[in-house]
């Protein structure tokens, strides 16, 4: 009985953390980039941060971090930042450019990269050269897909793309082939169709896809067995499609502010479900009580 206890209390330990960190998320989707700051997460520690290109360019040797927050880049001098070759950590916020500078791919030690509220339309193909890119975070942008070139970006674990402006935004099927990828967020997307090799990452294990316009649940995305969190709140479901019962290693679902009224009693093979979401919907009593029945270990909230 006393392990028994100790391990239920870990449980409940554990769900609370987690409960903590998504609702902190769901409630301010810009959290992500903002949990640990990069700027202290990655590069030489106590290393200078820059906040303009013009004296990181100066002192390019030492050069390892660059945080450009709401002031206007000379284009004159944006394609110089290619000579910054020990950048690990570059943030670009604010600045008023449509285009990245090609030079950007000699960044080849760039570890983490973010652009937000700058309205370009396309990333670079030869962005495959930052080969040792682990984050890579787009905001309030223009684009209408990822190139091709993306799959040689054999590090990136984490890829979060929020509020972008396109009218449609698709991934090229080479997406798949992201083998590191750990985390996706897509935050008020308008996606396009799924390729199929969303299917094949081999170390996905949070997929967030929320305000995206979803209809069904993509088929590629219910055969992403890794997958341990998935959250799809405020998009069009109607109906739960039973292929999302085969992500067995599911610990968290979330399916807030949908337009579902009930969930097959197939979900019960989803015995790792430890959390499921399902405010905003328009459940009855009785089809909440048959959940609770079929998912006796899992919080369900409503």
């Amino acid at each position: 009985m006393q392990v028994e206890r100790k391990i239920i209390i870990a449980r409940l330990q554990f769900m609370n953390r987690l409960l903590l960190s998504i609702t902190l998320l769901l409630s301010f989707p810009a959290l992500a980039q903002e949990e640990l700051d990069p700027f202290d997460k990655y590069g030489p520690p106590g290393a200078m941060v820059y906040t303009n290109l013009k004296d990181a360019l100066k002192e390019s040797k030492i050069a390892y971090k660059l945080k450009i927050d709401n002031q206007p880049i000379d284009p004159k001098l944006f394609p110089k930042i290619g000579k910054l070759e020990q950048l690990q950590v570059l943030q670009l916020n604010g600045n008023g450019f449509t285009q990245l500078p090609a030079e950007l791919k000699d960044l080849t030690n760039l570890i983490y990269f973010s652009c937000f509220e700058n309205p370009i339309t396309s990333l670079p193909k030869d962005i495959g050269n930052l080969s040792m890119l682990n984050e890579l975070h787009l905001h309030s942008s223009n684009l209408d897909s990822l190139p091709y070139e993306i799959a040689f970006l054999g590090k990136l674990k984490e890829l979060e793309i929020q509020n972008n402006k396109a009218d449609t935004f698709h991934f090229p099927n080479s997406i798949g082939y992201l083998n590191n990828l750990n985390s996706i967020l897509l935050y008020n997307v308008k996606l396009d169709t799924l390729p199929s090799s969303f299917s094949e990452f081999k170390k996905l294990k949070s997929l967030t896809m929320t305000r995206c316009g979803i209809k069904d649940v993509p088929k590629t995305v219910a055969k992403i067995n890794t997958l341990e969190m998935l959250i799809l709140d405020d998009n069009k479901l109607t109906d739960l499609n039973k292929r999302i019962f085969k992500l067995k290693n599911l610990r968290y679902l979330s399916l807030q502010n949908n337009q579902l009224t009930s969930i097959s009693e197939n979900i019960s093979v989803m015995q790792n479900l430890e959390v499921l979401d399902l405010r905003g919907n328009k459940f009855q009593e009785f089809d909440l009580a048959v959940l609770k029945a079929l998912l006796p270990k899992c919080r369900i909230m409503y």
